[in-house]
């Protein structure tokens, strides 16, 4: 027992640290005053890293499995393996959200205070253009310095480009994915991979491009064809990519039945351009709890419903107001939610349709 004891002592000082440094961290948002500024916490003195301590606890795993301790390694251990792979180190990684629009005014104020004209102004193909030339630029386009308090960029601007520096400052596996609200057109996207580059983040959050409205549906394949063939972007994401449907958007803007034939139809459109470009493609479905939201009490059979070739075992879904208490309020329920979507999805995997 004692080389365990030797190993595992680090560790548990290290998540005693992470606990602390964790505490610090909220009372210093919260503006707390009795924050102890003598004892700073260095980051590499703690796990802001998920795989840093899975790491370790593999290395046990297979310790034990190899010392004949299978008994004790495929216990306790392997659960808490389990929920650390499953949940991190922060329960649930967050999604960042913001509309084209913004991107689009943050990007055509850049533009303009550079003196290169206006982006807004610009032709599809322009945009696409010097996008993909920025991208390939080791220089900066903007410097924080440069736009704050600089009245020439409007407080949504900087509000804008201030949440893409808050992105940098985050530590790995604190948010997932950079969702684009009414996504339209291929700039959209590389807008929002340039915002992040050009922000510092080291490991950019793979952008979801929304489509919502019945046009955006109707044009989401040629969006993301064009997106695939752009070196730049193809480059970026290690052949895979993930996109989101709207539900409500599109049943306001068109009716339930062509709403819904139309989120049909691109599903099946999309699945088929990512099987020619070699890409791993994952729907994320934008549901609210109501039919005309894209909620179906039928859960089970609602997935089994989708277009054949678009879940193929991965499978990204909204759960909203009342309907995260009515699905996981109680943790029985919350089991029942979680196993029926897991057969569902299974089930989805060996039907041939």
């Amino acid at each position: 027992r004692e080389p365990y004891r030797a190993f595992l002592a680090p560790m548990i000082e290290k998540l005693d640290l992470t606990i602390e440094w964790a505490d610090r961290e909220l009372k210093i948002i919260k503006n707390d005053r009795e924050i102890d500024n003598k004892n700073q916490i260095d980051v590499n003195d703690i796990y802001v890293c998920k795989q840093d301590i899975l790491d370790e606890l593999t290395l046990v795993h297979r310790s034990f499995n190899e010392t004949g301790n299978e008994l004790t390694g495929n216990g306790v251990l392997i659960n808490l393996i389990r929920n650390i792979s499953g949940f991190g180190l922060t329960l649930v990684p967050l999604d960042v959200r913001q509309e084209s629009t913004r991107h689009m005014e943050a990007l055509d104020a850049i533009t303009k205070y550079l003196g290169l004209g206006s982006y807004a102004e610009w032709d599809e193909q322009t945009k696409i253009t010097w996008l993909q030339s920025e991208l390939s630029s080791k220089r900066p386009l903007i410097r924080s310095s440069e736009y704050q308090n600089n009245d020439f960029f409007s407080d949504t601007v900087r509000d804008t480009l201030e949440t893409f520096e808050m992105i940098a400052e985050q530590h790995e596996d604190s948010l997932n994915a950079y969702v684009i609200s009414q996504a339209t057109t291929p700039s959209d996207v590389l807008a929002v991979l340039l915002l992040q580059t050009d922000a510092g983040v080291k490991n950019t959050l793979r952008v979801v491009p929304l489509f919502e409205t019945l046009d955006d549906l109707r044009g989401a394949a040629d969006t993301m064809r064009t997106l695939f063939n752009l070196p730049a972007y193809r480059g970026s994401i290690n052949g895979k990519q993930e996109v989101m449907i709207g539900y409500s958007d599109s049943a306001k803007d068109a009716g339930r039945l062509a709403a819904s034939w139309a989120q049909y139809v691109t599903q099946e459109e999309l699945a088929q351009v990512a099987k020619e470009n070699g890409i791993d493609l994952v729907f994320f479905h934008g549901k609210g709890g109501t039919v005309g939201r894209g909620g179906n009490p039928a859960t089970f059979k609602a997935i089994l419903s989708h277009a054949p070739d678009t879940i193929n075992g991965n499978f990204r879904v909204t759960e909203q107001g009342e309907m995260i208490h009515q699905n996981f309020g109680y943790k029985d329920r919350a089991e029942r939610t979680l196993d029926i979507y897991t057969a569902a999805i299974c089930a989805e995997m060996h039907t041939k349709r």
